[in-house]
């Protein structure tokens, strides 16, 4: 097994040289979990790293070898083939580079969690499944509480879901590894389990993809399981607005006007427009009762923000440039890169109404996902540092990519964490 290039060599189980092209730890990591498949165990590694470079080189391998989960009965005859059952990175000072391992270890976790909820169908995964994995992070010490939308004033969360069978609602999660007096850093996640449009229904090529809909509450979920697993010693809170976007005879329609948590009323032009709907009352309502240090929110919310920046990188909008700055460093240092893109107030001109206090979407000269992020900031207090994450392009994958296979990337789960410190 020989790539070409490379400048690093891999000592295995058999005298068998394999030599690594230049990249981080990380991205070797990866590359090792595609080239040693099929190896006999056990396998050492000896490339002279130090601690942190070994813990990195295990969390890419890890990262890669993921296997999503199927739901079939016939054997899995396409399925890669498994890595060795032990592979030993060597390393000058192996209890550092456990440690270091621990915490990448937990972020993992977070990534595979994300990963397999996004995986998951919507018949099996609806409302209150996807609230019962929030209630399962309680074992880890993380507090949960599962709020009706009616009976909290959550009208905007309530209307996107009240034509499904399965009652919409918004799961709260906080992890208390902070000071009590310390502001939480508070994540925030579009938890659509199945977007159909609802009366503005989409169109049947394609719709099943709407299972992952629920991608940035998927990120949230996954990075509060991280931070709860290594132990983080800060502050933070999820909240995800969870619902089933259906079509029926009890379904929101085009034109009606409903009063959203913060008290504006929104005209609603489209009900496919949807995610900015239950994120505006998930913000406000984050803003009131949570007291963030920073208010961060992930979204699968624009076919628009995939035109724009095709498949590479988030968009992100913020209402701090100190925020915006640190975001988009963290995402470069943890491969999950952001391109950040204005919040511009001529877009209010797009989504004005005529008989209430805004439209959820506007089909202006401006792009749509602009429009949607200068929309959810109206229900942003403008004194907590806010910013606003487009996943649409870069939560799945249609092929193999360098830290997983295709389907869900778990994106925001390295990031989010990253962000929370500790």
């Amino acid at each position: 097994m020989v790539a070409a290039k490379s400048s690093r060599l891999l000592a295995a189980h058999l005298p068998v040289r394999v030599e690594l092209a230049k990249a981080t730890p990380r991205q070797q990591g990866a590359e090792l979990a595609v080239l040693l498949r099929g190896c006999p165990s056990p396998v050492w590694v000896d490339l002279k790293l130090t601690p942190p470079q070994a813990a990195d080189l295990a969390f890419g391998l890890t990262l890669r070898d993921y296997r999503a989960p199927r739901i079939r009965l016939r054997p899995d005859d396409d399925a890669p083939l498994s890595l060795p059952d032990k592979v030993v990175i060597r390393c000058a000072d192996p209890a550092a580079a456990q440690a270091e391992w621990e915490r990448r270890r937990a972020v993992a976790q977070g990534v595979f969690l994300a990963r397999d909820l996004i995986t998951q169908p919507g018949n099996l995964l609806g409302p209150a499944e996807l609230a019962e994995q929030a209630q399962a992070l309680t074992a880890l010490g993380v507090t949960v509480e599962v709020l009706n939308p009616s009976e909290h004033r959550l009208n905007l969360l309530a209307a996107v879901g009240q034509a499904s069978t399965r009652p919409p609602c918004l799961a709260v999660l906080r992890w208390q590894g902070g000071a009590a007096e310390e502001k939480p850093l508070v994540l925030v996640g579009k938890g659509i389990t199945f977007d159909t449009g609802g009366i503005s229904i989409k169109p049947a090529e394609h719709m099943e993809e709407m299972k992952g809909d629920m991608g940035g509450a998927a990120a949230v979920l996954g990075a509060l399981k991280s931070v709860a697993l290594r132990g983080a010693k800060t502050n933070v809170a999820g909240v995800l607005a969870i619902a089933e976007n259906m079509p029926g005879s009890g379904a929101l329609r085009p034109g009606d006007v409903i009063r959203s948590y913060k008290g504006l009323n929104v005209e609603v032009v489209d009900t496919d427009a949807e995610g900015r709907l239950v994120l505006a009352d998930a913000l406000a309502w984050a803003c009131d009762n949570l007291n963030p240090r920073a208010l961060v929110d992930a979204a699968t919310l624009t076919g628009a923000v995939v035109r724009t920046l095709g498949r590479h990188h988030a968009g992100l909008y913020s209402n701090r440039d100190a925020l915006a700055a640190k975001l988009l460093k963290l995402g470069q240092a943890e491969g999950e890169p952001l391109w950040r893109l204005p919040l511009a107030q001529s877009c209010d001109d797009d989504f004005r109404s005529d008989i209430a206090d805004w439209k959820n979407c506007g089909w202006g000269k401006v792009p749509d996902n602009d429009d949607a992020a200068r929309f959810l900031e109206h229900f942003v207090d403008a004194r907590v540092p806010w910013a606003h994450l487009d996943i649409a392009g870069v939560s799945e994958s249609d092929d193999d990519h360098a830290l997983g296979p295709k389907g869900a990337v778990g994106f925001g789960v390295r990031l989010f964490d990253s962000l929370a410190g500790g």
